[in-house]
């Protein structure tokens, strides 16, 4: 299901994650996915700097905003929210915090039936505070006791920043 951490390419790793012993091939297989590599294997992206925490942390706040104020709605689970959903990714479109092509993927698998939306909605603010909560943690376990640069990111410039640390979380960003 694509969520609010799908634009960042899903929830960053532990900061310290402990290595698990390697999962049995066939076990994945049946559980519908890929083998998993073994624990040497196991590629932790850079910590994300002051910028891109930043930008993730105003990132996750919109989203969770439109989530709330969703999810406050007393119509919630009892009437379709559609349209209200669409006006609250249309907000997020015109700030700048998700692209079209996001809004559109992510409200494609809004469901029909109001209680599903519901449970749609309350899974989505579970993961957009996840994916800010392990954001943050990764950040703090990567420079804890050292002086950060503090220039805060440029708003206009949200996109980049995003699509800089999705590209980080993803294993394509070469940047510590």
């Amino acid at each position: 299901m694509p969520s609010a951490l799908t634009s960042l390419g899903g929830a960053p790793p532990a900061p310290n994650p402990v290595p698990q012993p390697p999962a049995q091939p066939q076990a994945s297989a049946l559980a519908g996915g890929a083998p998993q590599a073994p624990p040497s294997q196991l590629q932790i992206p850079p910590a994300p700097d002051h910028q891109q925490t930043v930008a993730a942390l105003r990132h996750f706040d919109a989203i969770e905003n439109a989530l709330v104020a969703l999810l406050k709605d007393p119509a919630v689970g009892k009437s379709d929210l559609r349209s209200s959903a669409i006006d609250q990714m249309t907000k997020l479109v015109a700030r700048g915090i998700m692209t079209p092509a996001t809004a559109v993927t992510q409200l494609s698998d809004f469901p029909d039936k109001p209680f599903d939306q519901k449970m749609w909605l309350q899974g989505h603010l579970q993961q957009t505070i996840q994916g800010a909560t392990m954001v943050l943690a990764h950040h703090q376990a990567a420079f804890a006791g050292q002086d950060v640069d503090t220039t805060p990111p440029s708003p206009d410039d949200h996109q980049n920043a995003i699509s800089g640390l999705i590209s980080m979380y993803k294993g394509n960003g070469q940047n510590a």
